[in-house]
């Protein structure tokens, strides 16, 4: 019935533009959460959308798996932390003790607890005493002298700038070589969420996503993979990524069969929704901890360009259900004044399209010029040249 397409400047900003734009269909009263889904290509993407849903109070579910802060891998290095900023968390100790493995076993570990009682301390504490006594065998000294080395290397260290102590802790213990590439992605998203943030505000912030995996109401959104989405259908879909590199992917995108079977995907994600399709994009992404400059996918230009509407870069999330500037597909794709082309303007010289939009016979772009900054013209009247 209608799509609509919103390019926005970063993945942040594509997150909060999703939740926002739920959050209005959802009081406006046609739509409860359940009929909402949120589709995106790899796992990775979840973690800024579970957020700003977070953020907006809005419930919601990883359909087919787990929230980012469920994983494993990640409950396991904010246990890290949390034993850094608090050394006698033994809940924490007693995660990652072993984690990964240093020959910690359950014997060593129900003594060492069972040492804790006696004595009303902490684990952290208990190793430390264990350490320094002479009634401890050599053996049990050995088996968490190791461990305890590389925890209080971290605790003196805890002031640096958290993504630094956490590919400290990555360092320190080995644990991203002994993850596997899917765990190591998610850790490397890890350090980017924590970016800015400092160790305690960080930790406060990922406490809030505990068990948000658990319990949820039956009414809530959905977010998925698109591989998950086969078989699937609800009253609205946003589908988050549509950039080349993730949809299609990266890695299909040289070969002709896996570049067929990314558009096929693809297909299924649009075809999941029965009234109403939200394509999102970003003109930059962070992926795998660099940041890169996105194109929009280049299956968008499979969609007919009758059934088609575009969004302005920074919209207002109402705009999906009032007024939608309309903007062929093909202009985005064919036009040779497309986000990041490089053109010249008779008066300001050489600038780079930031954006287009407007109606089809008054299109207008956004052109970031050096001398003169950022200036939107109308392509009948500006005399660009594409150079």
């Amino acid at each position: 019935d209608k799509i609509y397409y919103c390019v926005a400047t970063n993945e942040q900003e594509e997150a909060r533009y999703i939740a926002q734009a739920v959050k209005e269909l959802y009081l406006k009263g046609k739509y409860s959460y359940r009929d909402i889904a949120v589709l995106y290509r790899v796992n990775q993407q979840s973690r800024v959308l579970e957020e700003a849903m977070r953020e907006n109070g809005q419930p919601h579910r990883i359909f087919g798996g787990i929230g980012f802060y469920q994983k494993k891998e990640i409950k396991d290095i904010i246990s890290y932390l949390k034993l850094i900023a608090n050394p006698d968390d033994s809940v924490s100790l007693r995660r990652i003790v072993n984690c990964p493995p240093r020959q910690i076993g359950a014997a060593t570990i129900t003594r060492v607890e069972n040492e804790a009682r006696k004595r009303d301390e902490s684990l952290y504490k208990t190793m430390k005493h264990i350490l320094k006594s002479h009634g401890y065998t050599a053996s049990l000294k050995d088996k968490i002298s190791l461990f305890m080395n590389i925890i209080d290397e971290l605790i003196a260290r805890r002031e640096i700038k958290l993504p630094e102590l956490i590919e400290l802790i990555f360092e320190k213990t080995g644990y991203l070589e002994c993850a596997g590439e899917e765990r190591a992605n998610n850790l490397k998203e890890l350090v980017i969420s924590s970016e800015g943030k400092d160790l305690r505000s960080f930790l406060d912030s990922a406490s809030l996503f505990s068990g948000l995996d658990e319990n949820n109401p039956d009414d809530c959104v959905s977010l998925m993979t698109l591989h998950s989405a086969k078989g699937l259908e609800f009253p609205v879909v946003f589908i988050a990524g549509i950039e080349d590199g993730l949809v299609p992917h990266f890695h299909a995108i040289k070969d002709p069969e896996e570049l067929e079977e990314e558009r096929r995907l693809f297909y299924v994600g649009v075809t999941r929704a029965q009234d109403m399709l939200v394509l999102t994009g970003a003109k930059r992404r962070r992926l795998y901890t660099s940041v890169q400059e996105q194109q929009p996918s280049r299956f968008l230009s499979d969609i007919p360009a009758s059934c088609y509407h575009c969004i302005e870069k920074r919209p207002r999330a109402d705009a999906i259900t009032s007024s939608i500037v309309k903007l062929p597909i093909d202009l985005l794709n064919t036009s040779p004044f497309a986000t990041g082309a490089r053109v010249r303007h008779p008066k300001w010289g050489i600038g780079v399209v930031r954006d287009s939009y407007g109606e089809t016979d008054d299109v207008k772009v956004m052109v970031n010029f050096p001398s003169v900054g950022m200036k939107r013209l109308s392509l009948k009247f500006a005399n660009l040249e594409k150079i």
